[in-house]
C-alpha cells in the first residue's frame, strides 16, 4: 500500500510539473520556476522514497530491471532539474517528467524480484558500476539536448516566429551544452570501460559479452563525435542523429538483455 501511494504521489506531481511547463512552453516569460521546482521536488522526493522502499526490503536487495530503470530515471530527473536552475531547459523538463510519470505507472504492472540477498562490497566493482551509471545518465541527458537542438533548429529553418519569442534557450547555447555533455559523458564511459576491464573478470564471458561489445560500439561512436567536433568542427543534423544512435546502442547494452530476460521471458 505504501509503494502504491508513493507511486501515485510521484506520478501526480510529475504530471502536474510537466503540464505546467508545457502550458507555457511558447510563452515569452516561460513557466514559473518556483512552481516547477515545487511540483518536481515533491515528485522527486516521493520517487526517492519509493526507490528506497522498493530496493531495500526485508528479504534482500531488489535490483530488478524495473528498479534499476527507476533509479536511473530518478538520477536523470534530478540532474535535469538541477541544470534548469541555472540554464534554460524548458523543452527538456516536460520530457523527463512525462517519462518518469509513465515509467512509474508501468512499473506497477511489471513483476519485481529479489535478485541479491546480500551486496558484496568490492571497491573496484562498485567503481565500475558507479561510473557506468553516471556515464549513462550524462549521455542520455546529452541525447535529450540533441533532440532539443534538432527541434529548435528545425523550427528556425521553417521560420516559425513563435520559436523566436518563446522561452526556449538560444540554439547556440543548446549546441554548446550538448557537446560539453557528450564530451564529459564519453570520458566517463571511457573510465567505466577501463575500470570494467581492470576490476571485472567476466567482461568477455558468454553472459556479458554482448554488453561489452555494444558498450564498445557506443563508445567508438561517441568518441568519434567528440574528436570530430573538436578537431574538424563537426556539427548539425548528422552529428545529432549519430549521438541519438549511439545512445540507443548504449541503452541496448545496459538494458537489452535484462529487458528480454526479466520482462518478456519472466526469468530472474
Amino acid at each position: 500500500m505504501l509503494l502504491l501511494s508513493l507511486t501515485f504521489i510521484a506520478f501526480i506531481f510529475y504530471s502536474l510539473a510537466s503540464i505546467h511547463v508545457m502550458g507555457r512552453l511558447f510563452h515569452k516569460e516561460g513557466p514559473s520556476q518556483k512552481k516547477t521546482i515545487l511540483l518536481s521536488t515533491v515528485a522527486i522526493l516521493a520517487h526517492m522514497t519509493l526507490l528506497v522502499n522498493s530496493v531495500f526490503t526485508e528479504s534482500g536487495q531488489d535490483l530488478s530491471f524495473t528498479n534499476v530503470a527507476l533509479l536511473i530515471c530518478w538520477m536523470i530527473v534530478v540532474s535535469v532539474t538541477t541544470v534548469s536552475l541555472r540554464f534554460p531547459a524548458t523543452l527538456l523538463l516536460p520530457v523527463v517528467y512525462g517519462f518518469a510519470a509513465t515509467l512509474l505507472v508501468v512499473s506497477l504492472f511489471i513483476p519485481h524480484h529479489i535478485v541479491l540477498q546480500t551486496i558484496d562490497i568490492n571497491v573496484g566493482l562498485v567503481t565500475h558500476v558507479s561510473l557506468s551509471f553516471l556515464a549513462y545518465c550524462v549521455l542520455i541527458i546529452a541525447t535529450l539536448y540533441a533532440v532539443q537542438f534538432y527541434f529548435i533548429n528545425k523550427r528556425l529553418k521553417q521560420k516559425d516566429l513563435s520559436i523566436v519569442y518563446s522561452h526556449l534557450p538560444p540554439l547556440m547555447l543548446v549546441e554548446k551544452q550538448l557537446y560539453q555533455l557528450v564530451t564529459v559523458g564519453t570520458v566517463l564511459l571511457t573510465s567505466a570501460l577501463i575500470s570494467g576491464f581492470v576490476f571485472s573478470e567476466n567482461m568477455f564471458e558468454k553472459a556479458f559479452i554482448h554488453k561489452t561489445i555494444l558498450s564498445l560500439i557506443a563508445w567508438v561512436i561517441f568518441a568519434t563525435v567528440v574528436f570530430g567536433h573538436h578537431l574538424k568542427g563537426w556539427r548539425g543534423k548528422g552529428t545529432v542523429i549519430t549521438i541519438i544512435s549511439a545512445a540507443t546502442v548504449l541503452t541496448l547494452a545496459y538494458f537489452g538483455s535484462r529487458f528480454v530476460k526479466e520482462i518478456l521471458l519472466g526469468q530472474f
